[in-house]
């Protein structure tokens, strides 16, 4: 009789062994087929970060953005437009033009490569020391104003004030450049010069 129950006792410790390391196995199994999934999957996970410099919050409607967002739009803008080195003269054109209307485009295109043309000849380079900037919010446009430099070497040739208009438009979505001029008037920068 104790034979019987120690023989049942081996019995239940040699199904209860082999029921742990079957599952042991399939433990393993589960774990390598997850680490090739995770190896040889295709897509990862995507974050969207919102840019260092946006200091306030923003109101888009239908047509029209906030006189916030027109400024640190006018003011990126113009830092890409006029902070050039022959060396990273055409990289920042290039990425203006993606924020350019297509009716703007090749006014731009044109003023924007005689500038660069300028650049590289003279191996100058040029920042704008930005001093103000006014929103206009109801016409969707913003006044830059500023010191524009001009260096040769490591020279300054020229130190002019300067006001730029930029003119916006929002669409498909986006908010687009559609006009850009230098403003003649500093007080008054919005106001459209007229030939007598």
């Amino acid at each position: 009789m104790r034979i019987d129950k120690l023989s049942g006792q081996v019995a239940v410790t040699l199904g209860v062994r082999r029921w742990a390391v079957m599952m042991f196995a399939l433990s393993q199994i589960a774990l390598l087929l997850m680490l090739i999934a995770f190896l040889t999957r295709g897509d990862t996970h995507r974050e969207t970060l919102v840019p260092p410099t946006i200091h306030t919050t923003f109101w888009v409607d239908d047509d029209k953005v906030s006189k916030e967002y027109l400024i640190e739009m006018g003011v990126f803008l113009a830092q890409l437009y006029f902070d050039v080195t022959p060396q990273n003269v055409d990289f920042n054109h290039r990425t203006l033009k993606s924020y350019i209307d297509p009716r703007f485009y090749g006014k731009l295109e044109i003023e924007a490569g005689a500038y660069a043309q300028k650049i590289k000849a003279d191996n100058a380079s040029t920042f704008m020391a930005i001093a103000m900037v006014m929103p206009d919010e109801a016409k969707q446009r913003i006044a830059v104003q500023g010191v524009l430099n001009t260096y040769l070497g490591d020279s300054r040739t020229s130190q002019v004030n300067k006001t730029y208009v930029f003119q916006f438009a929002q669409r498909g979505g986006r908010v687009l450049l559609t006009g850009m001029r230098e403003g003649k008037n500093a007080a008054r920068p919005f106001e459209e010069i007229t030939a007598p």
